[in-house]
């Protein structure tokens, strides 16, 4: 019945079950005076956002003119567009070699850096450095690094014999620059995520395996690699995703030059909406970007759902 009072209160005075009934409420409330600071903060400064491109991306609107809606007009712009698959193209060559070389290399520190060496301490924390910093940061650093007349690199090289290359306006040494730059920063984030997979693995398989005699490869084929293959595949996607849109490295380093050879998709966005003021068409871009981030986030997330399943079952299989 809706209007029975509780036995717990029934029993106690009146007083005493007004200011019990008071909390009791307060506590249900308490819950959402703790999220409510991050809802409106997620409401005000990302979802909102969010929402307005999408509706800016459906309209003809050039920066400081009327906003024309034209529906889907400017996707299909794009889709028709040699000019935007040939960013994709680029893109997706950069986020290739970029985490492809991050996961190898990243794998090959994370083994040398679980060992037990003197000063292994400081040594992790040099290499923790790079992804600690800014991508702006990182950007103007390595312009002066790699500039073609009086760059670090250029300097270092001719030690070697090595004539002064261009590097950030060489058509061929150009993304290849920002692979370099990229690798830099974010290798020691997927060494972090590998070397805490390493230090998961039970120390008594590696005993167990030496007094079996199992070879050094036979230990990482059969024991280590498969206790890192969650690592890898979280390792992989959050640099596949981050990769994907990359903007600071290119802006800074080429502005997506020579010509248009390092343009990715986030740069060509940038410049269509402030440089050539076709904001519909810069938030068309952008939310293909989004689109194509999320299908390839949700490949690798069902990849490693299926995984850790696999994992899962082969414990049990295993205690069984």
């Amino acid at each position: 019945m809706s209007g029975a009072v509780p036995a717990q209160l029934a029993d106690m005075p009146v007083e005493q079950a007004t200011v019990s009934s008071r909390f009791a409420s307060q506590a249900k409330l308490f819950p959402w005076l703790l999220f409510g600071p991050t809802i409106l903060y997620l409401l005000v400064l990302s979802i909102f956002p969010l929402l307005y491109s999408l509706g800016v991306s459906l309209h003809d609107y050039t920066l400081g003119g009327n906003a024309t809606f034209v529906g889907l007009q400017n996707y299909r712009d794009l889709l028709t567009d040699s000019v935007f698959w040939r960013k994709t193209w680029t893109t997706l060559q950069i986020t290739i070699f970029a985490v492809g070389i991050e996961l190898a290399l990243g794998l090959v520190c994370a083994l040398v850096l679980n060992r037990r060496l003197p000063g292994i301490g400081a040594i992790r924390l040099i290499i923790y450095l790079p992804m600690m910093m800014s991508p702006l940061v990182i950007g103007y650093f390595w312009k002066f690094i790699l500039d073609g007349s009086f760059g670090v690199l250029n300097y270092l090289i001719s030690f070697l014999g090595i004539p002064p290359q261009q590097w950030t306006i060489d058509l061929t040494l150009a993304k290849a620059s920002i692979v370099l730059v990229d690798v830099w920063q974010w290798t020691p984030f997927v060494i972090l995520i590998l070397l805490a997979g390493l230090q998961s693995v039970p120390p008594q398989l590696y005993e167990a395996a030496t007094l079996d005699r199992a070879s050094t490869w036979m230990q990482f084929t059969r024991i280590t690699l498969p206790y890192l293959t969650t690592p890898i595949l979280l390792a992989l996607l959050f640099r596949t995703i981050d990769t994907f849109k990359i903007f600071d490295i290119v802006y800074v380093v080429t502005a997506g030059g020579p010509g248009d050879l390092t343009e990715t998709l986030s740069v060509f966005a940038f410049y269509e909406g402030f440089k050539f003021s076709q904001l519909g068409r810069a938030a068309a871009i952008s939310w293909l970007v989004v689109i194509v981030i999320n299908i390839l986030a949700t490949v690798l997330i069902k990849v490693l759902a299926r995984q850790r399943s696999k994992a899962v079952l082969d414990e049990e299989g295993a205690v069984a």
